[in-house]
């Protein structure tokens, strides 16, 4: 039995065509009138420093807002603001969610035989090889972790579920089935969305940190401990036995650092292995050789090493962390605009 734990970030709801960037939701937050006078000066002063740009911290808006404290000396005032912010997502996602295309069953098919094999995805053929060596997976239970508020995922699987409350297919229940849905970060209409830093040293203004409230709401890992649904505790125990991790969507962000370091420290004290689908909008050039392929994956793959706090010299883990590079995995949809 092999416990496979795949990780999904916003870039499978990208793929899936919904408009679900920051910055998409920062252009219908900027229409929104903010009734709070005091609220709608911060907010236009959080814009302000936003198109200012000064430098890539500022694209993100997790990181912007551990930054934009500095710019606020109300720690009451910022805390409204962060909930104006945070009523505008889920606004914004439900909109999005609302006009998200029917799903096909073509798609459906495609996204559950992706799952079941995405090793198929590595660029060659000694890859592929050296992967099915060292996994070995045999009978499979996959659990998955989403970092998305959306229920994308459960859309895609709706014709899986069993009577156990499983996803499965009947002529594969013996090899793969997918035991578990988890959402690191809250679920749209069902709970809070956590948005935020991973801890206080994100946090600019350090006075902040003194209280406990304003921690509750914008440090990710603290405001999951005080909801006390468990799912941080569940997710830590899925990953602290998994065997393979599939990770896919996210760019391995600081602002997501606890759960990054929680799968290095499985990765260093066991044998479990890394497939990491790495997306960079430049193409890759035609008819690359297997060397270009494995230069590809070591610079990914030391960020991953540095990342997950996993030391030891990058060639030592080859056969542990593999790289798919801009493949073409799972469905993908034409991006809707939602402001027509």
């Amino acid at each position: 039995m092999t416990n496979c734990v795949y990780i999904f970030g916003n870039g499978f709801d990208l793929r899936m065509g919904m408009p679900t960037s920051y910055s998409d939701f920062l252009q219908y937050y900027a229409t929104l009138k903010t009734p709070d006078d005091s609220v709608a000066s911060i907010k236009e002063k959080f814009f302000s420093k936003v198109r200012e740009g000064n430098g890539e911290h500022w694209k993100d808006l997790e990181i912007a807002l551990g930054l934009f404290t500095k710019e606020v000396s109300n720690v009451e005032l910022f805390k409204d603001f962060y909930r104006d912010v945070s009523h505008a997502l889920k606004e914004y996602l439900a909109l999005v969610s609302q006009k998200a295309r029917p799903i096909s069953e073509d798609d459906e098919r495609k996204f559950w035989d992706d799952l079941m094999y995405p090793e198929n995805y590595l660029h060659t053929t000694s890859r592929k090889k050296d992967f099915e060596i060292w996994a070995s997976r045999g009978e499979v239970n996959a659990d998955i972790i989403s970092f998305n508020y959306t229920k994308t995922i459960e859309g895609l699987l709706m014709g899986k579920i069993d009577g156990e409350y499983n996803y499965s297919d009947r002529s594969t229940s013996d090899l793969f089935r997918v035991r578990s849905i988890k959402h690191i970060h809250g679920i749209l209409n069902e709970s809070d969305l956590l948005f935020g830093v991973n801890d206080p040293s994100q946090v600019a203004n350090e006075d902040f940190c003194r209280d406990e409230n304003f921690q509750d709401l914008i440090i990710k890992p603290k405001g999951n401990v005080e909801l006390g649904a468990n799912v941080d505790t569940d997710c830590s125990s899925l990953i602290q036995n998994a065997d393979i991790f599939y990770i896919y969507g996210t760019s391995l962000g600081p602002t997501d650092t606890y759960w990054w370091e929680c799968i290095g420290s499985r990765f260093i004290n066991s044998n479990a292995i890394i497939l990491y689908f790495h997306f960079n909008p430049q193409k890759l050039k035609k008819r690359l050789l297997e060397r270009d392929y494995i230069d590809l994956e070591r610079s990914v793959r030391k960020q991953i090493m540095e990342t997950m706090g996993i030391g030891g010299k990058e060639s030592s883990y080859r056969h542990r962390i593999y790289i798919a590079y801009n493949s073409d995995i799972f469905p993908t949809y034409p991006k809707m605009n939602i402001f027509v």
